[in-house]
């Protein structure tokens, strides 16, 4: 089968995890590139010659589309309207995506469709123009399909980012991005792919005990489960309602109650674990507004990173969300026992923040 062109869209910063994901769970998916939204998303493009519906397995995105238009060093003036509309009418590329989509989202004929256009950068045409581009395009190939304003069968995302330009057919709901029926909702909680995210940077394994020391609404502890098997499973958090939360939201992912999932009441700079006893750790700092004071921040740091030292195991693993960048790397200096890897900047709740991932020496 020959390849066929996708993108994802991702939280910002995300996609180049995703692209590790990718590659890990579909052989032969071969890169593209990525291209950044602004603030609002990533975006990364890649070919894969299976069925589309494999895609959906990924948990690190938000959205996934099949590509139908790509323009690179695009006009900054109206020149690129009728190009765009020309491509829409008449290239076998689009076609294609249509073809793709087609089966995944038409439930009836003939279809509805609309268009949906964002557009960054300095240019000399608004947003709607783009979009009108394409749905004359969609009108002179299509003349039967209807147009909508909302509840559309198929929709095209045509996207102006720069002098890029990247226009797909999009094969996922809302619910790719909403994924878990949470019974309890918590402020702040971690968006599920960014969890995703972090979880497959922990390189799940059968023989993991996994520990989030910060579980919160269980959002990581949630993903945990979903990546596979494991030895144990553990949370911890110092609000005893937030670990009520974390038991009704793990619990409620499938009918069978989770295996070996054990949660504590605790302090993550007091854990009662024994030294060397955990494999893998996932956590989200409090960091930025969500602690009341920078104060706390410096007490709370240093003494979770010792504790962290204590509890991994040789080669243990564990990965970190904070923006207390400083704060991170002088606390882990201090801990002649780990080594920050690498790390990923990632955008959450509208505040630019870090994934570090740290090793037991």
């Amino acid at each position: 089968m020959d390849a066929t062109n996708y993108y994802v869209q991702t939280m910002p910063g995300v996609e180049e995890i995703a692209w590790l994901e990718i590659r890990d769970k579909l052989p032969g998916t071969k890169f593209g590139e990525t291209v950044f939204a602004k603030d609002q998303n990533g975006v990364l493009i890649f070919s894969y010659g299976g069925d589309a519906e494999d895609l959906f397995q990924l948990r690190t995105i938000e959205d996934l589309f099949v590509l139908a238009v790509s323009i690179d060093k695009v006009p900054r003036t109206k020149e690129v309207l009728p190009q765009l509309t020309e491509l829409v009418e008449n290239s076998a590329v689009f076609k294609q995506a249509i073809d793709t989509a087609w089966p995944i989202r038409v439930q009836s004929t003939p279809p509805s469709y609309r268009v949906i256009s964002r557009l960054y950068g300095s240019h000399d045409i608004y947003r709607k123009q783009l979009g009108e581009a394409v749905e004359r395009g969609m009108k002179a190939r299509y003349p039967r399909w209807r147009l909508v304003d909302d509840h559309a069968q198929l929709e095209i995302w045509v996207n102006l980012l720069g002098s890029r330009l990247v226009c797909g057919i999009r094969l996922t709901d809302r619910s790719m991005r909403h994924r878990f029926n949470k019974p309890v909702e918590l402020k702040a909680a971690l968006r599920p792919s960014v969890a995703a995210a972090m979880i497959h940077l922990t390189q799940p394994q059968d023989d993991d005990i996994f520990l989030d020391p910060m579980c919160g609404s269980g959002t990581l502890l949630m993903e945990r489960r979903y990546a596979g098997v494991y030895d144990q499973m553990l949370g911890g958090d110092i609000v005893f309602n937030n670990i009520r939360a974390t038991r009704q939201n793990v619990e409620a992912l499938r009918k069978e109650p989770p295996s070996n999932f054990y949660l504590l009441h605790t302090n993550a700079a007091q854990l009662p674990l024994t030294a060397g006893s955990i494999t893998k750790v996932a956590t989200n700092l409090p960091f930025g507004k969500q602690i009341g004071s920078p104060k706390a921040l410096k007490k709370l740091y240093p003494a979770f990173f010792r504790e962290l030292e204590r509890v991994l195991g040789e080669n243990g693993r564990a990965v970190v969300l904070s923006s207390e960048y400083d704060l991170v790397k002088d606390s882990v200096r201090k801990c002649p026992g780990l080594e920050i890897l690498t790390g990923y900047s990632i955008a959450v709740l509208g505040q630019w923040g870090r994934i570090y991932i740290i090793r037991r020496n």
